[in-house]
């Protein structure tokens, strides 16, 4: 990892991610619930519609975002930081639960092309050190995210505007990084284009060998059982592990944490070990680690499992990225990576709602024992699939 050489372009676009992360993390993850209730004195209703609205919009916009962002580059960024600044001074002015949710749909229209665009330039996929550039990508964005998630907490003591202010200036702070420090290298896109060409595009992607069968269904329910967990843990730590809602941030920390610190030591295994052992281990680990989560009733062991987690995680990440990187051709990379996003932001989507059903008929073991059994089930298949010769053919 420290023997990448990176240039000034692709410290800033790292610098523009983390911070864009950071003040989402911190306005949607805790501000805003909050700030909606107990200052504007709106209903949670309101606040999750805000929330739900932003995410949703992020989703089915990114790969028309990809697309938009392979053909014009930086003022894409531009232009879709300038609509999130807008949207960010739109509920500060007018904090109405209509403008919140209309609002909170339009920043995520415009956040959608940031993490296509440092991904596809920081790490390209015919770049020889991609497994560790991607690793850093993603380490400046769930770091960034987590810092604002954590952060702000410290800051909402000094009072609800001076947290919104904080946030608007790291906004600027990104918007400025990016007009000033950021080169337009991507070529005009041809005279004439039309929309057609993102299905063109599609059409591309989708027939790159081994896609629809293997990636689409395995970027699904990775996420998908990810999002089953989100509406369980907190009831999980609380009733079956007696932890307080400090003890829980702690326990998600540890998780989170090791993931972090781990994206950036495993990453130069992607280029020395299988991809499909990669997988199968950190799947395998995975649901080895929610198991014993599952059954057990020590706070001291369900951190440990955490980290765990975390770990397996950090397998799993750089090696799925590489695979990914393999199928997008290099003149559509961030059209390529809009895609898949967005199939995993649908498993995020769709995953909480069947996780909180199955909870309440069988309940939360049994959500739990579930995503087990579907993490099992991937790392199975990657044990027996011919992996890298349908990547290979």
């Amino acid at each position: 990892m420290l023997s990448i050489s990176l240039s000034r372009k692709d410290w800033v676009l790292l610098l523009v991610l983390f911070v864009t992360e950071f003040a989402r993390g911190a306005f949607y993850l805790s501000f805003l619930p909050i700030y909606a209730v107990n200052f504007l004195g709106l209903s949670v209703t309101a606040a999750g519609f805000a929330v739900s609205a932003h995410y949703m919009t992020e989703t089915i916009s990114k790969t028309a975002a990809g697309w938009y962002f392979d053909r014009s580059g930086r003022p894409v960024l531009l232009c879709g930081l300038l609509l999130s600044l807008f949207s960010l001074l739109l509920m500060k002015t007018w904090p109405l639960p209509a403008v919140l949710v209309l609002a909170s749909a339009l920043f995520g229209l415009g956040v959608s092309p940031v993490w296509l665009g440092v991904i596809s330039e920081v790490a390209p996929v015919d770049s020889p050190d991609r497994a560790s550039r991607i690793g850093m990508v993603f380490s400046a964005w769930l770091s960034g995210a987590g810092c604002g998630f954590v952060s702000v907490n410290f800051i909402l003591h000094r009072g609800f505007e001076t947290a919104f202010w904080m946030i608007i200036l790291l906004w600027l702070v990104s918007l400025t990084a990016t007009w000033l420090f950021l080169p337009n290298t991507t070529a005009s896109p041809p005279a004439g284009i039309k929309f057609g060409g993102l299905l063109e595009s599609l059409s591309c992607l989708a027939g790159k060998n081994g896609l629809m069968r293997v990636l689409i269904p395995g970027m699904f329910l990775q996420t998908f059982s990810a999002g089953m967990l989100l509406p369980v843990l907190p009831l999980f730590a609380r009733n079956q592990l007696g932890l307080d809602s400090a003890q829980y941030g702690l326990l998600l920390t540890a998780g989170g944490g090791t993931a972090v610190i781990c994206f950036m030591l495993l990453g130069w295994l992607v280029n020395r070990v299988m991809l499909k052992a990669l997988l199968a281990a950190g799947f395998g680990l995975s649901a080895t680690a929610l198991g014993l989560l599952a059954n057990t009733h020590s706070a001291g062991s369900a951190f440990f499992l955490a980290a765990l987690l975390g770990f397996s995680y950090a397998l799993v990440l750089p090696a799925w990225n590489s695979l990914l990187a393999r199928v997008i051709p290099p003149d559509r990379q961030a059209t390529g990576w809009g895609l898949f996003a967005t199939v995993e932001g649908l498993g995020v989507a769709v995953g909480p709602a069947l996780g909180s059903l199955v909870a309440h008929s069988l309940g939360n073991m049994a959500t739990l024992l579930f995503t087990t059994i579907i993490l099992s089930g991937i790392a199975v298949f990657y044990i027996f699939y011919p992996l890298e010769n349908v990547l290979i053919k």
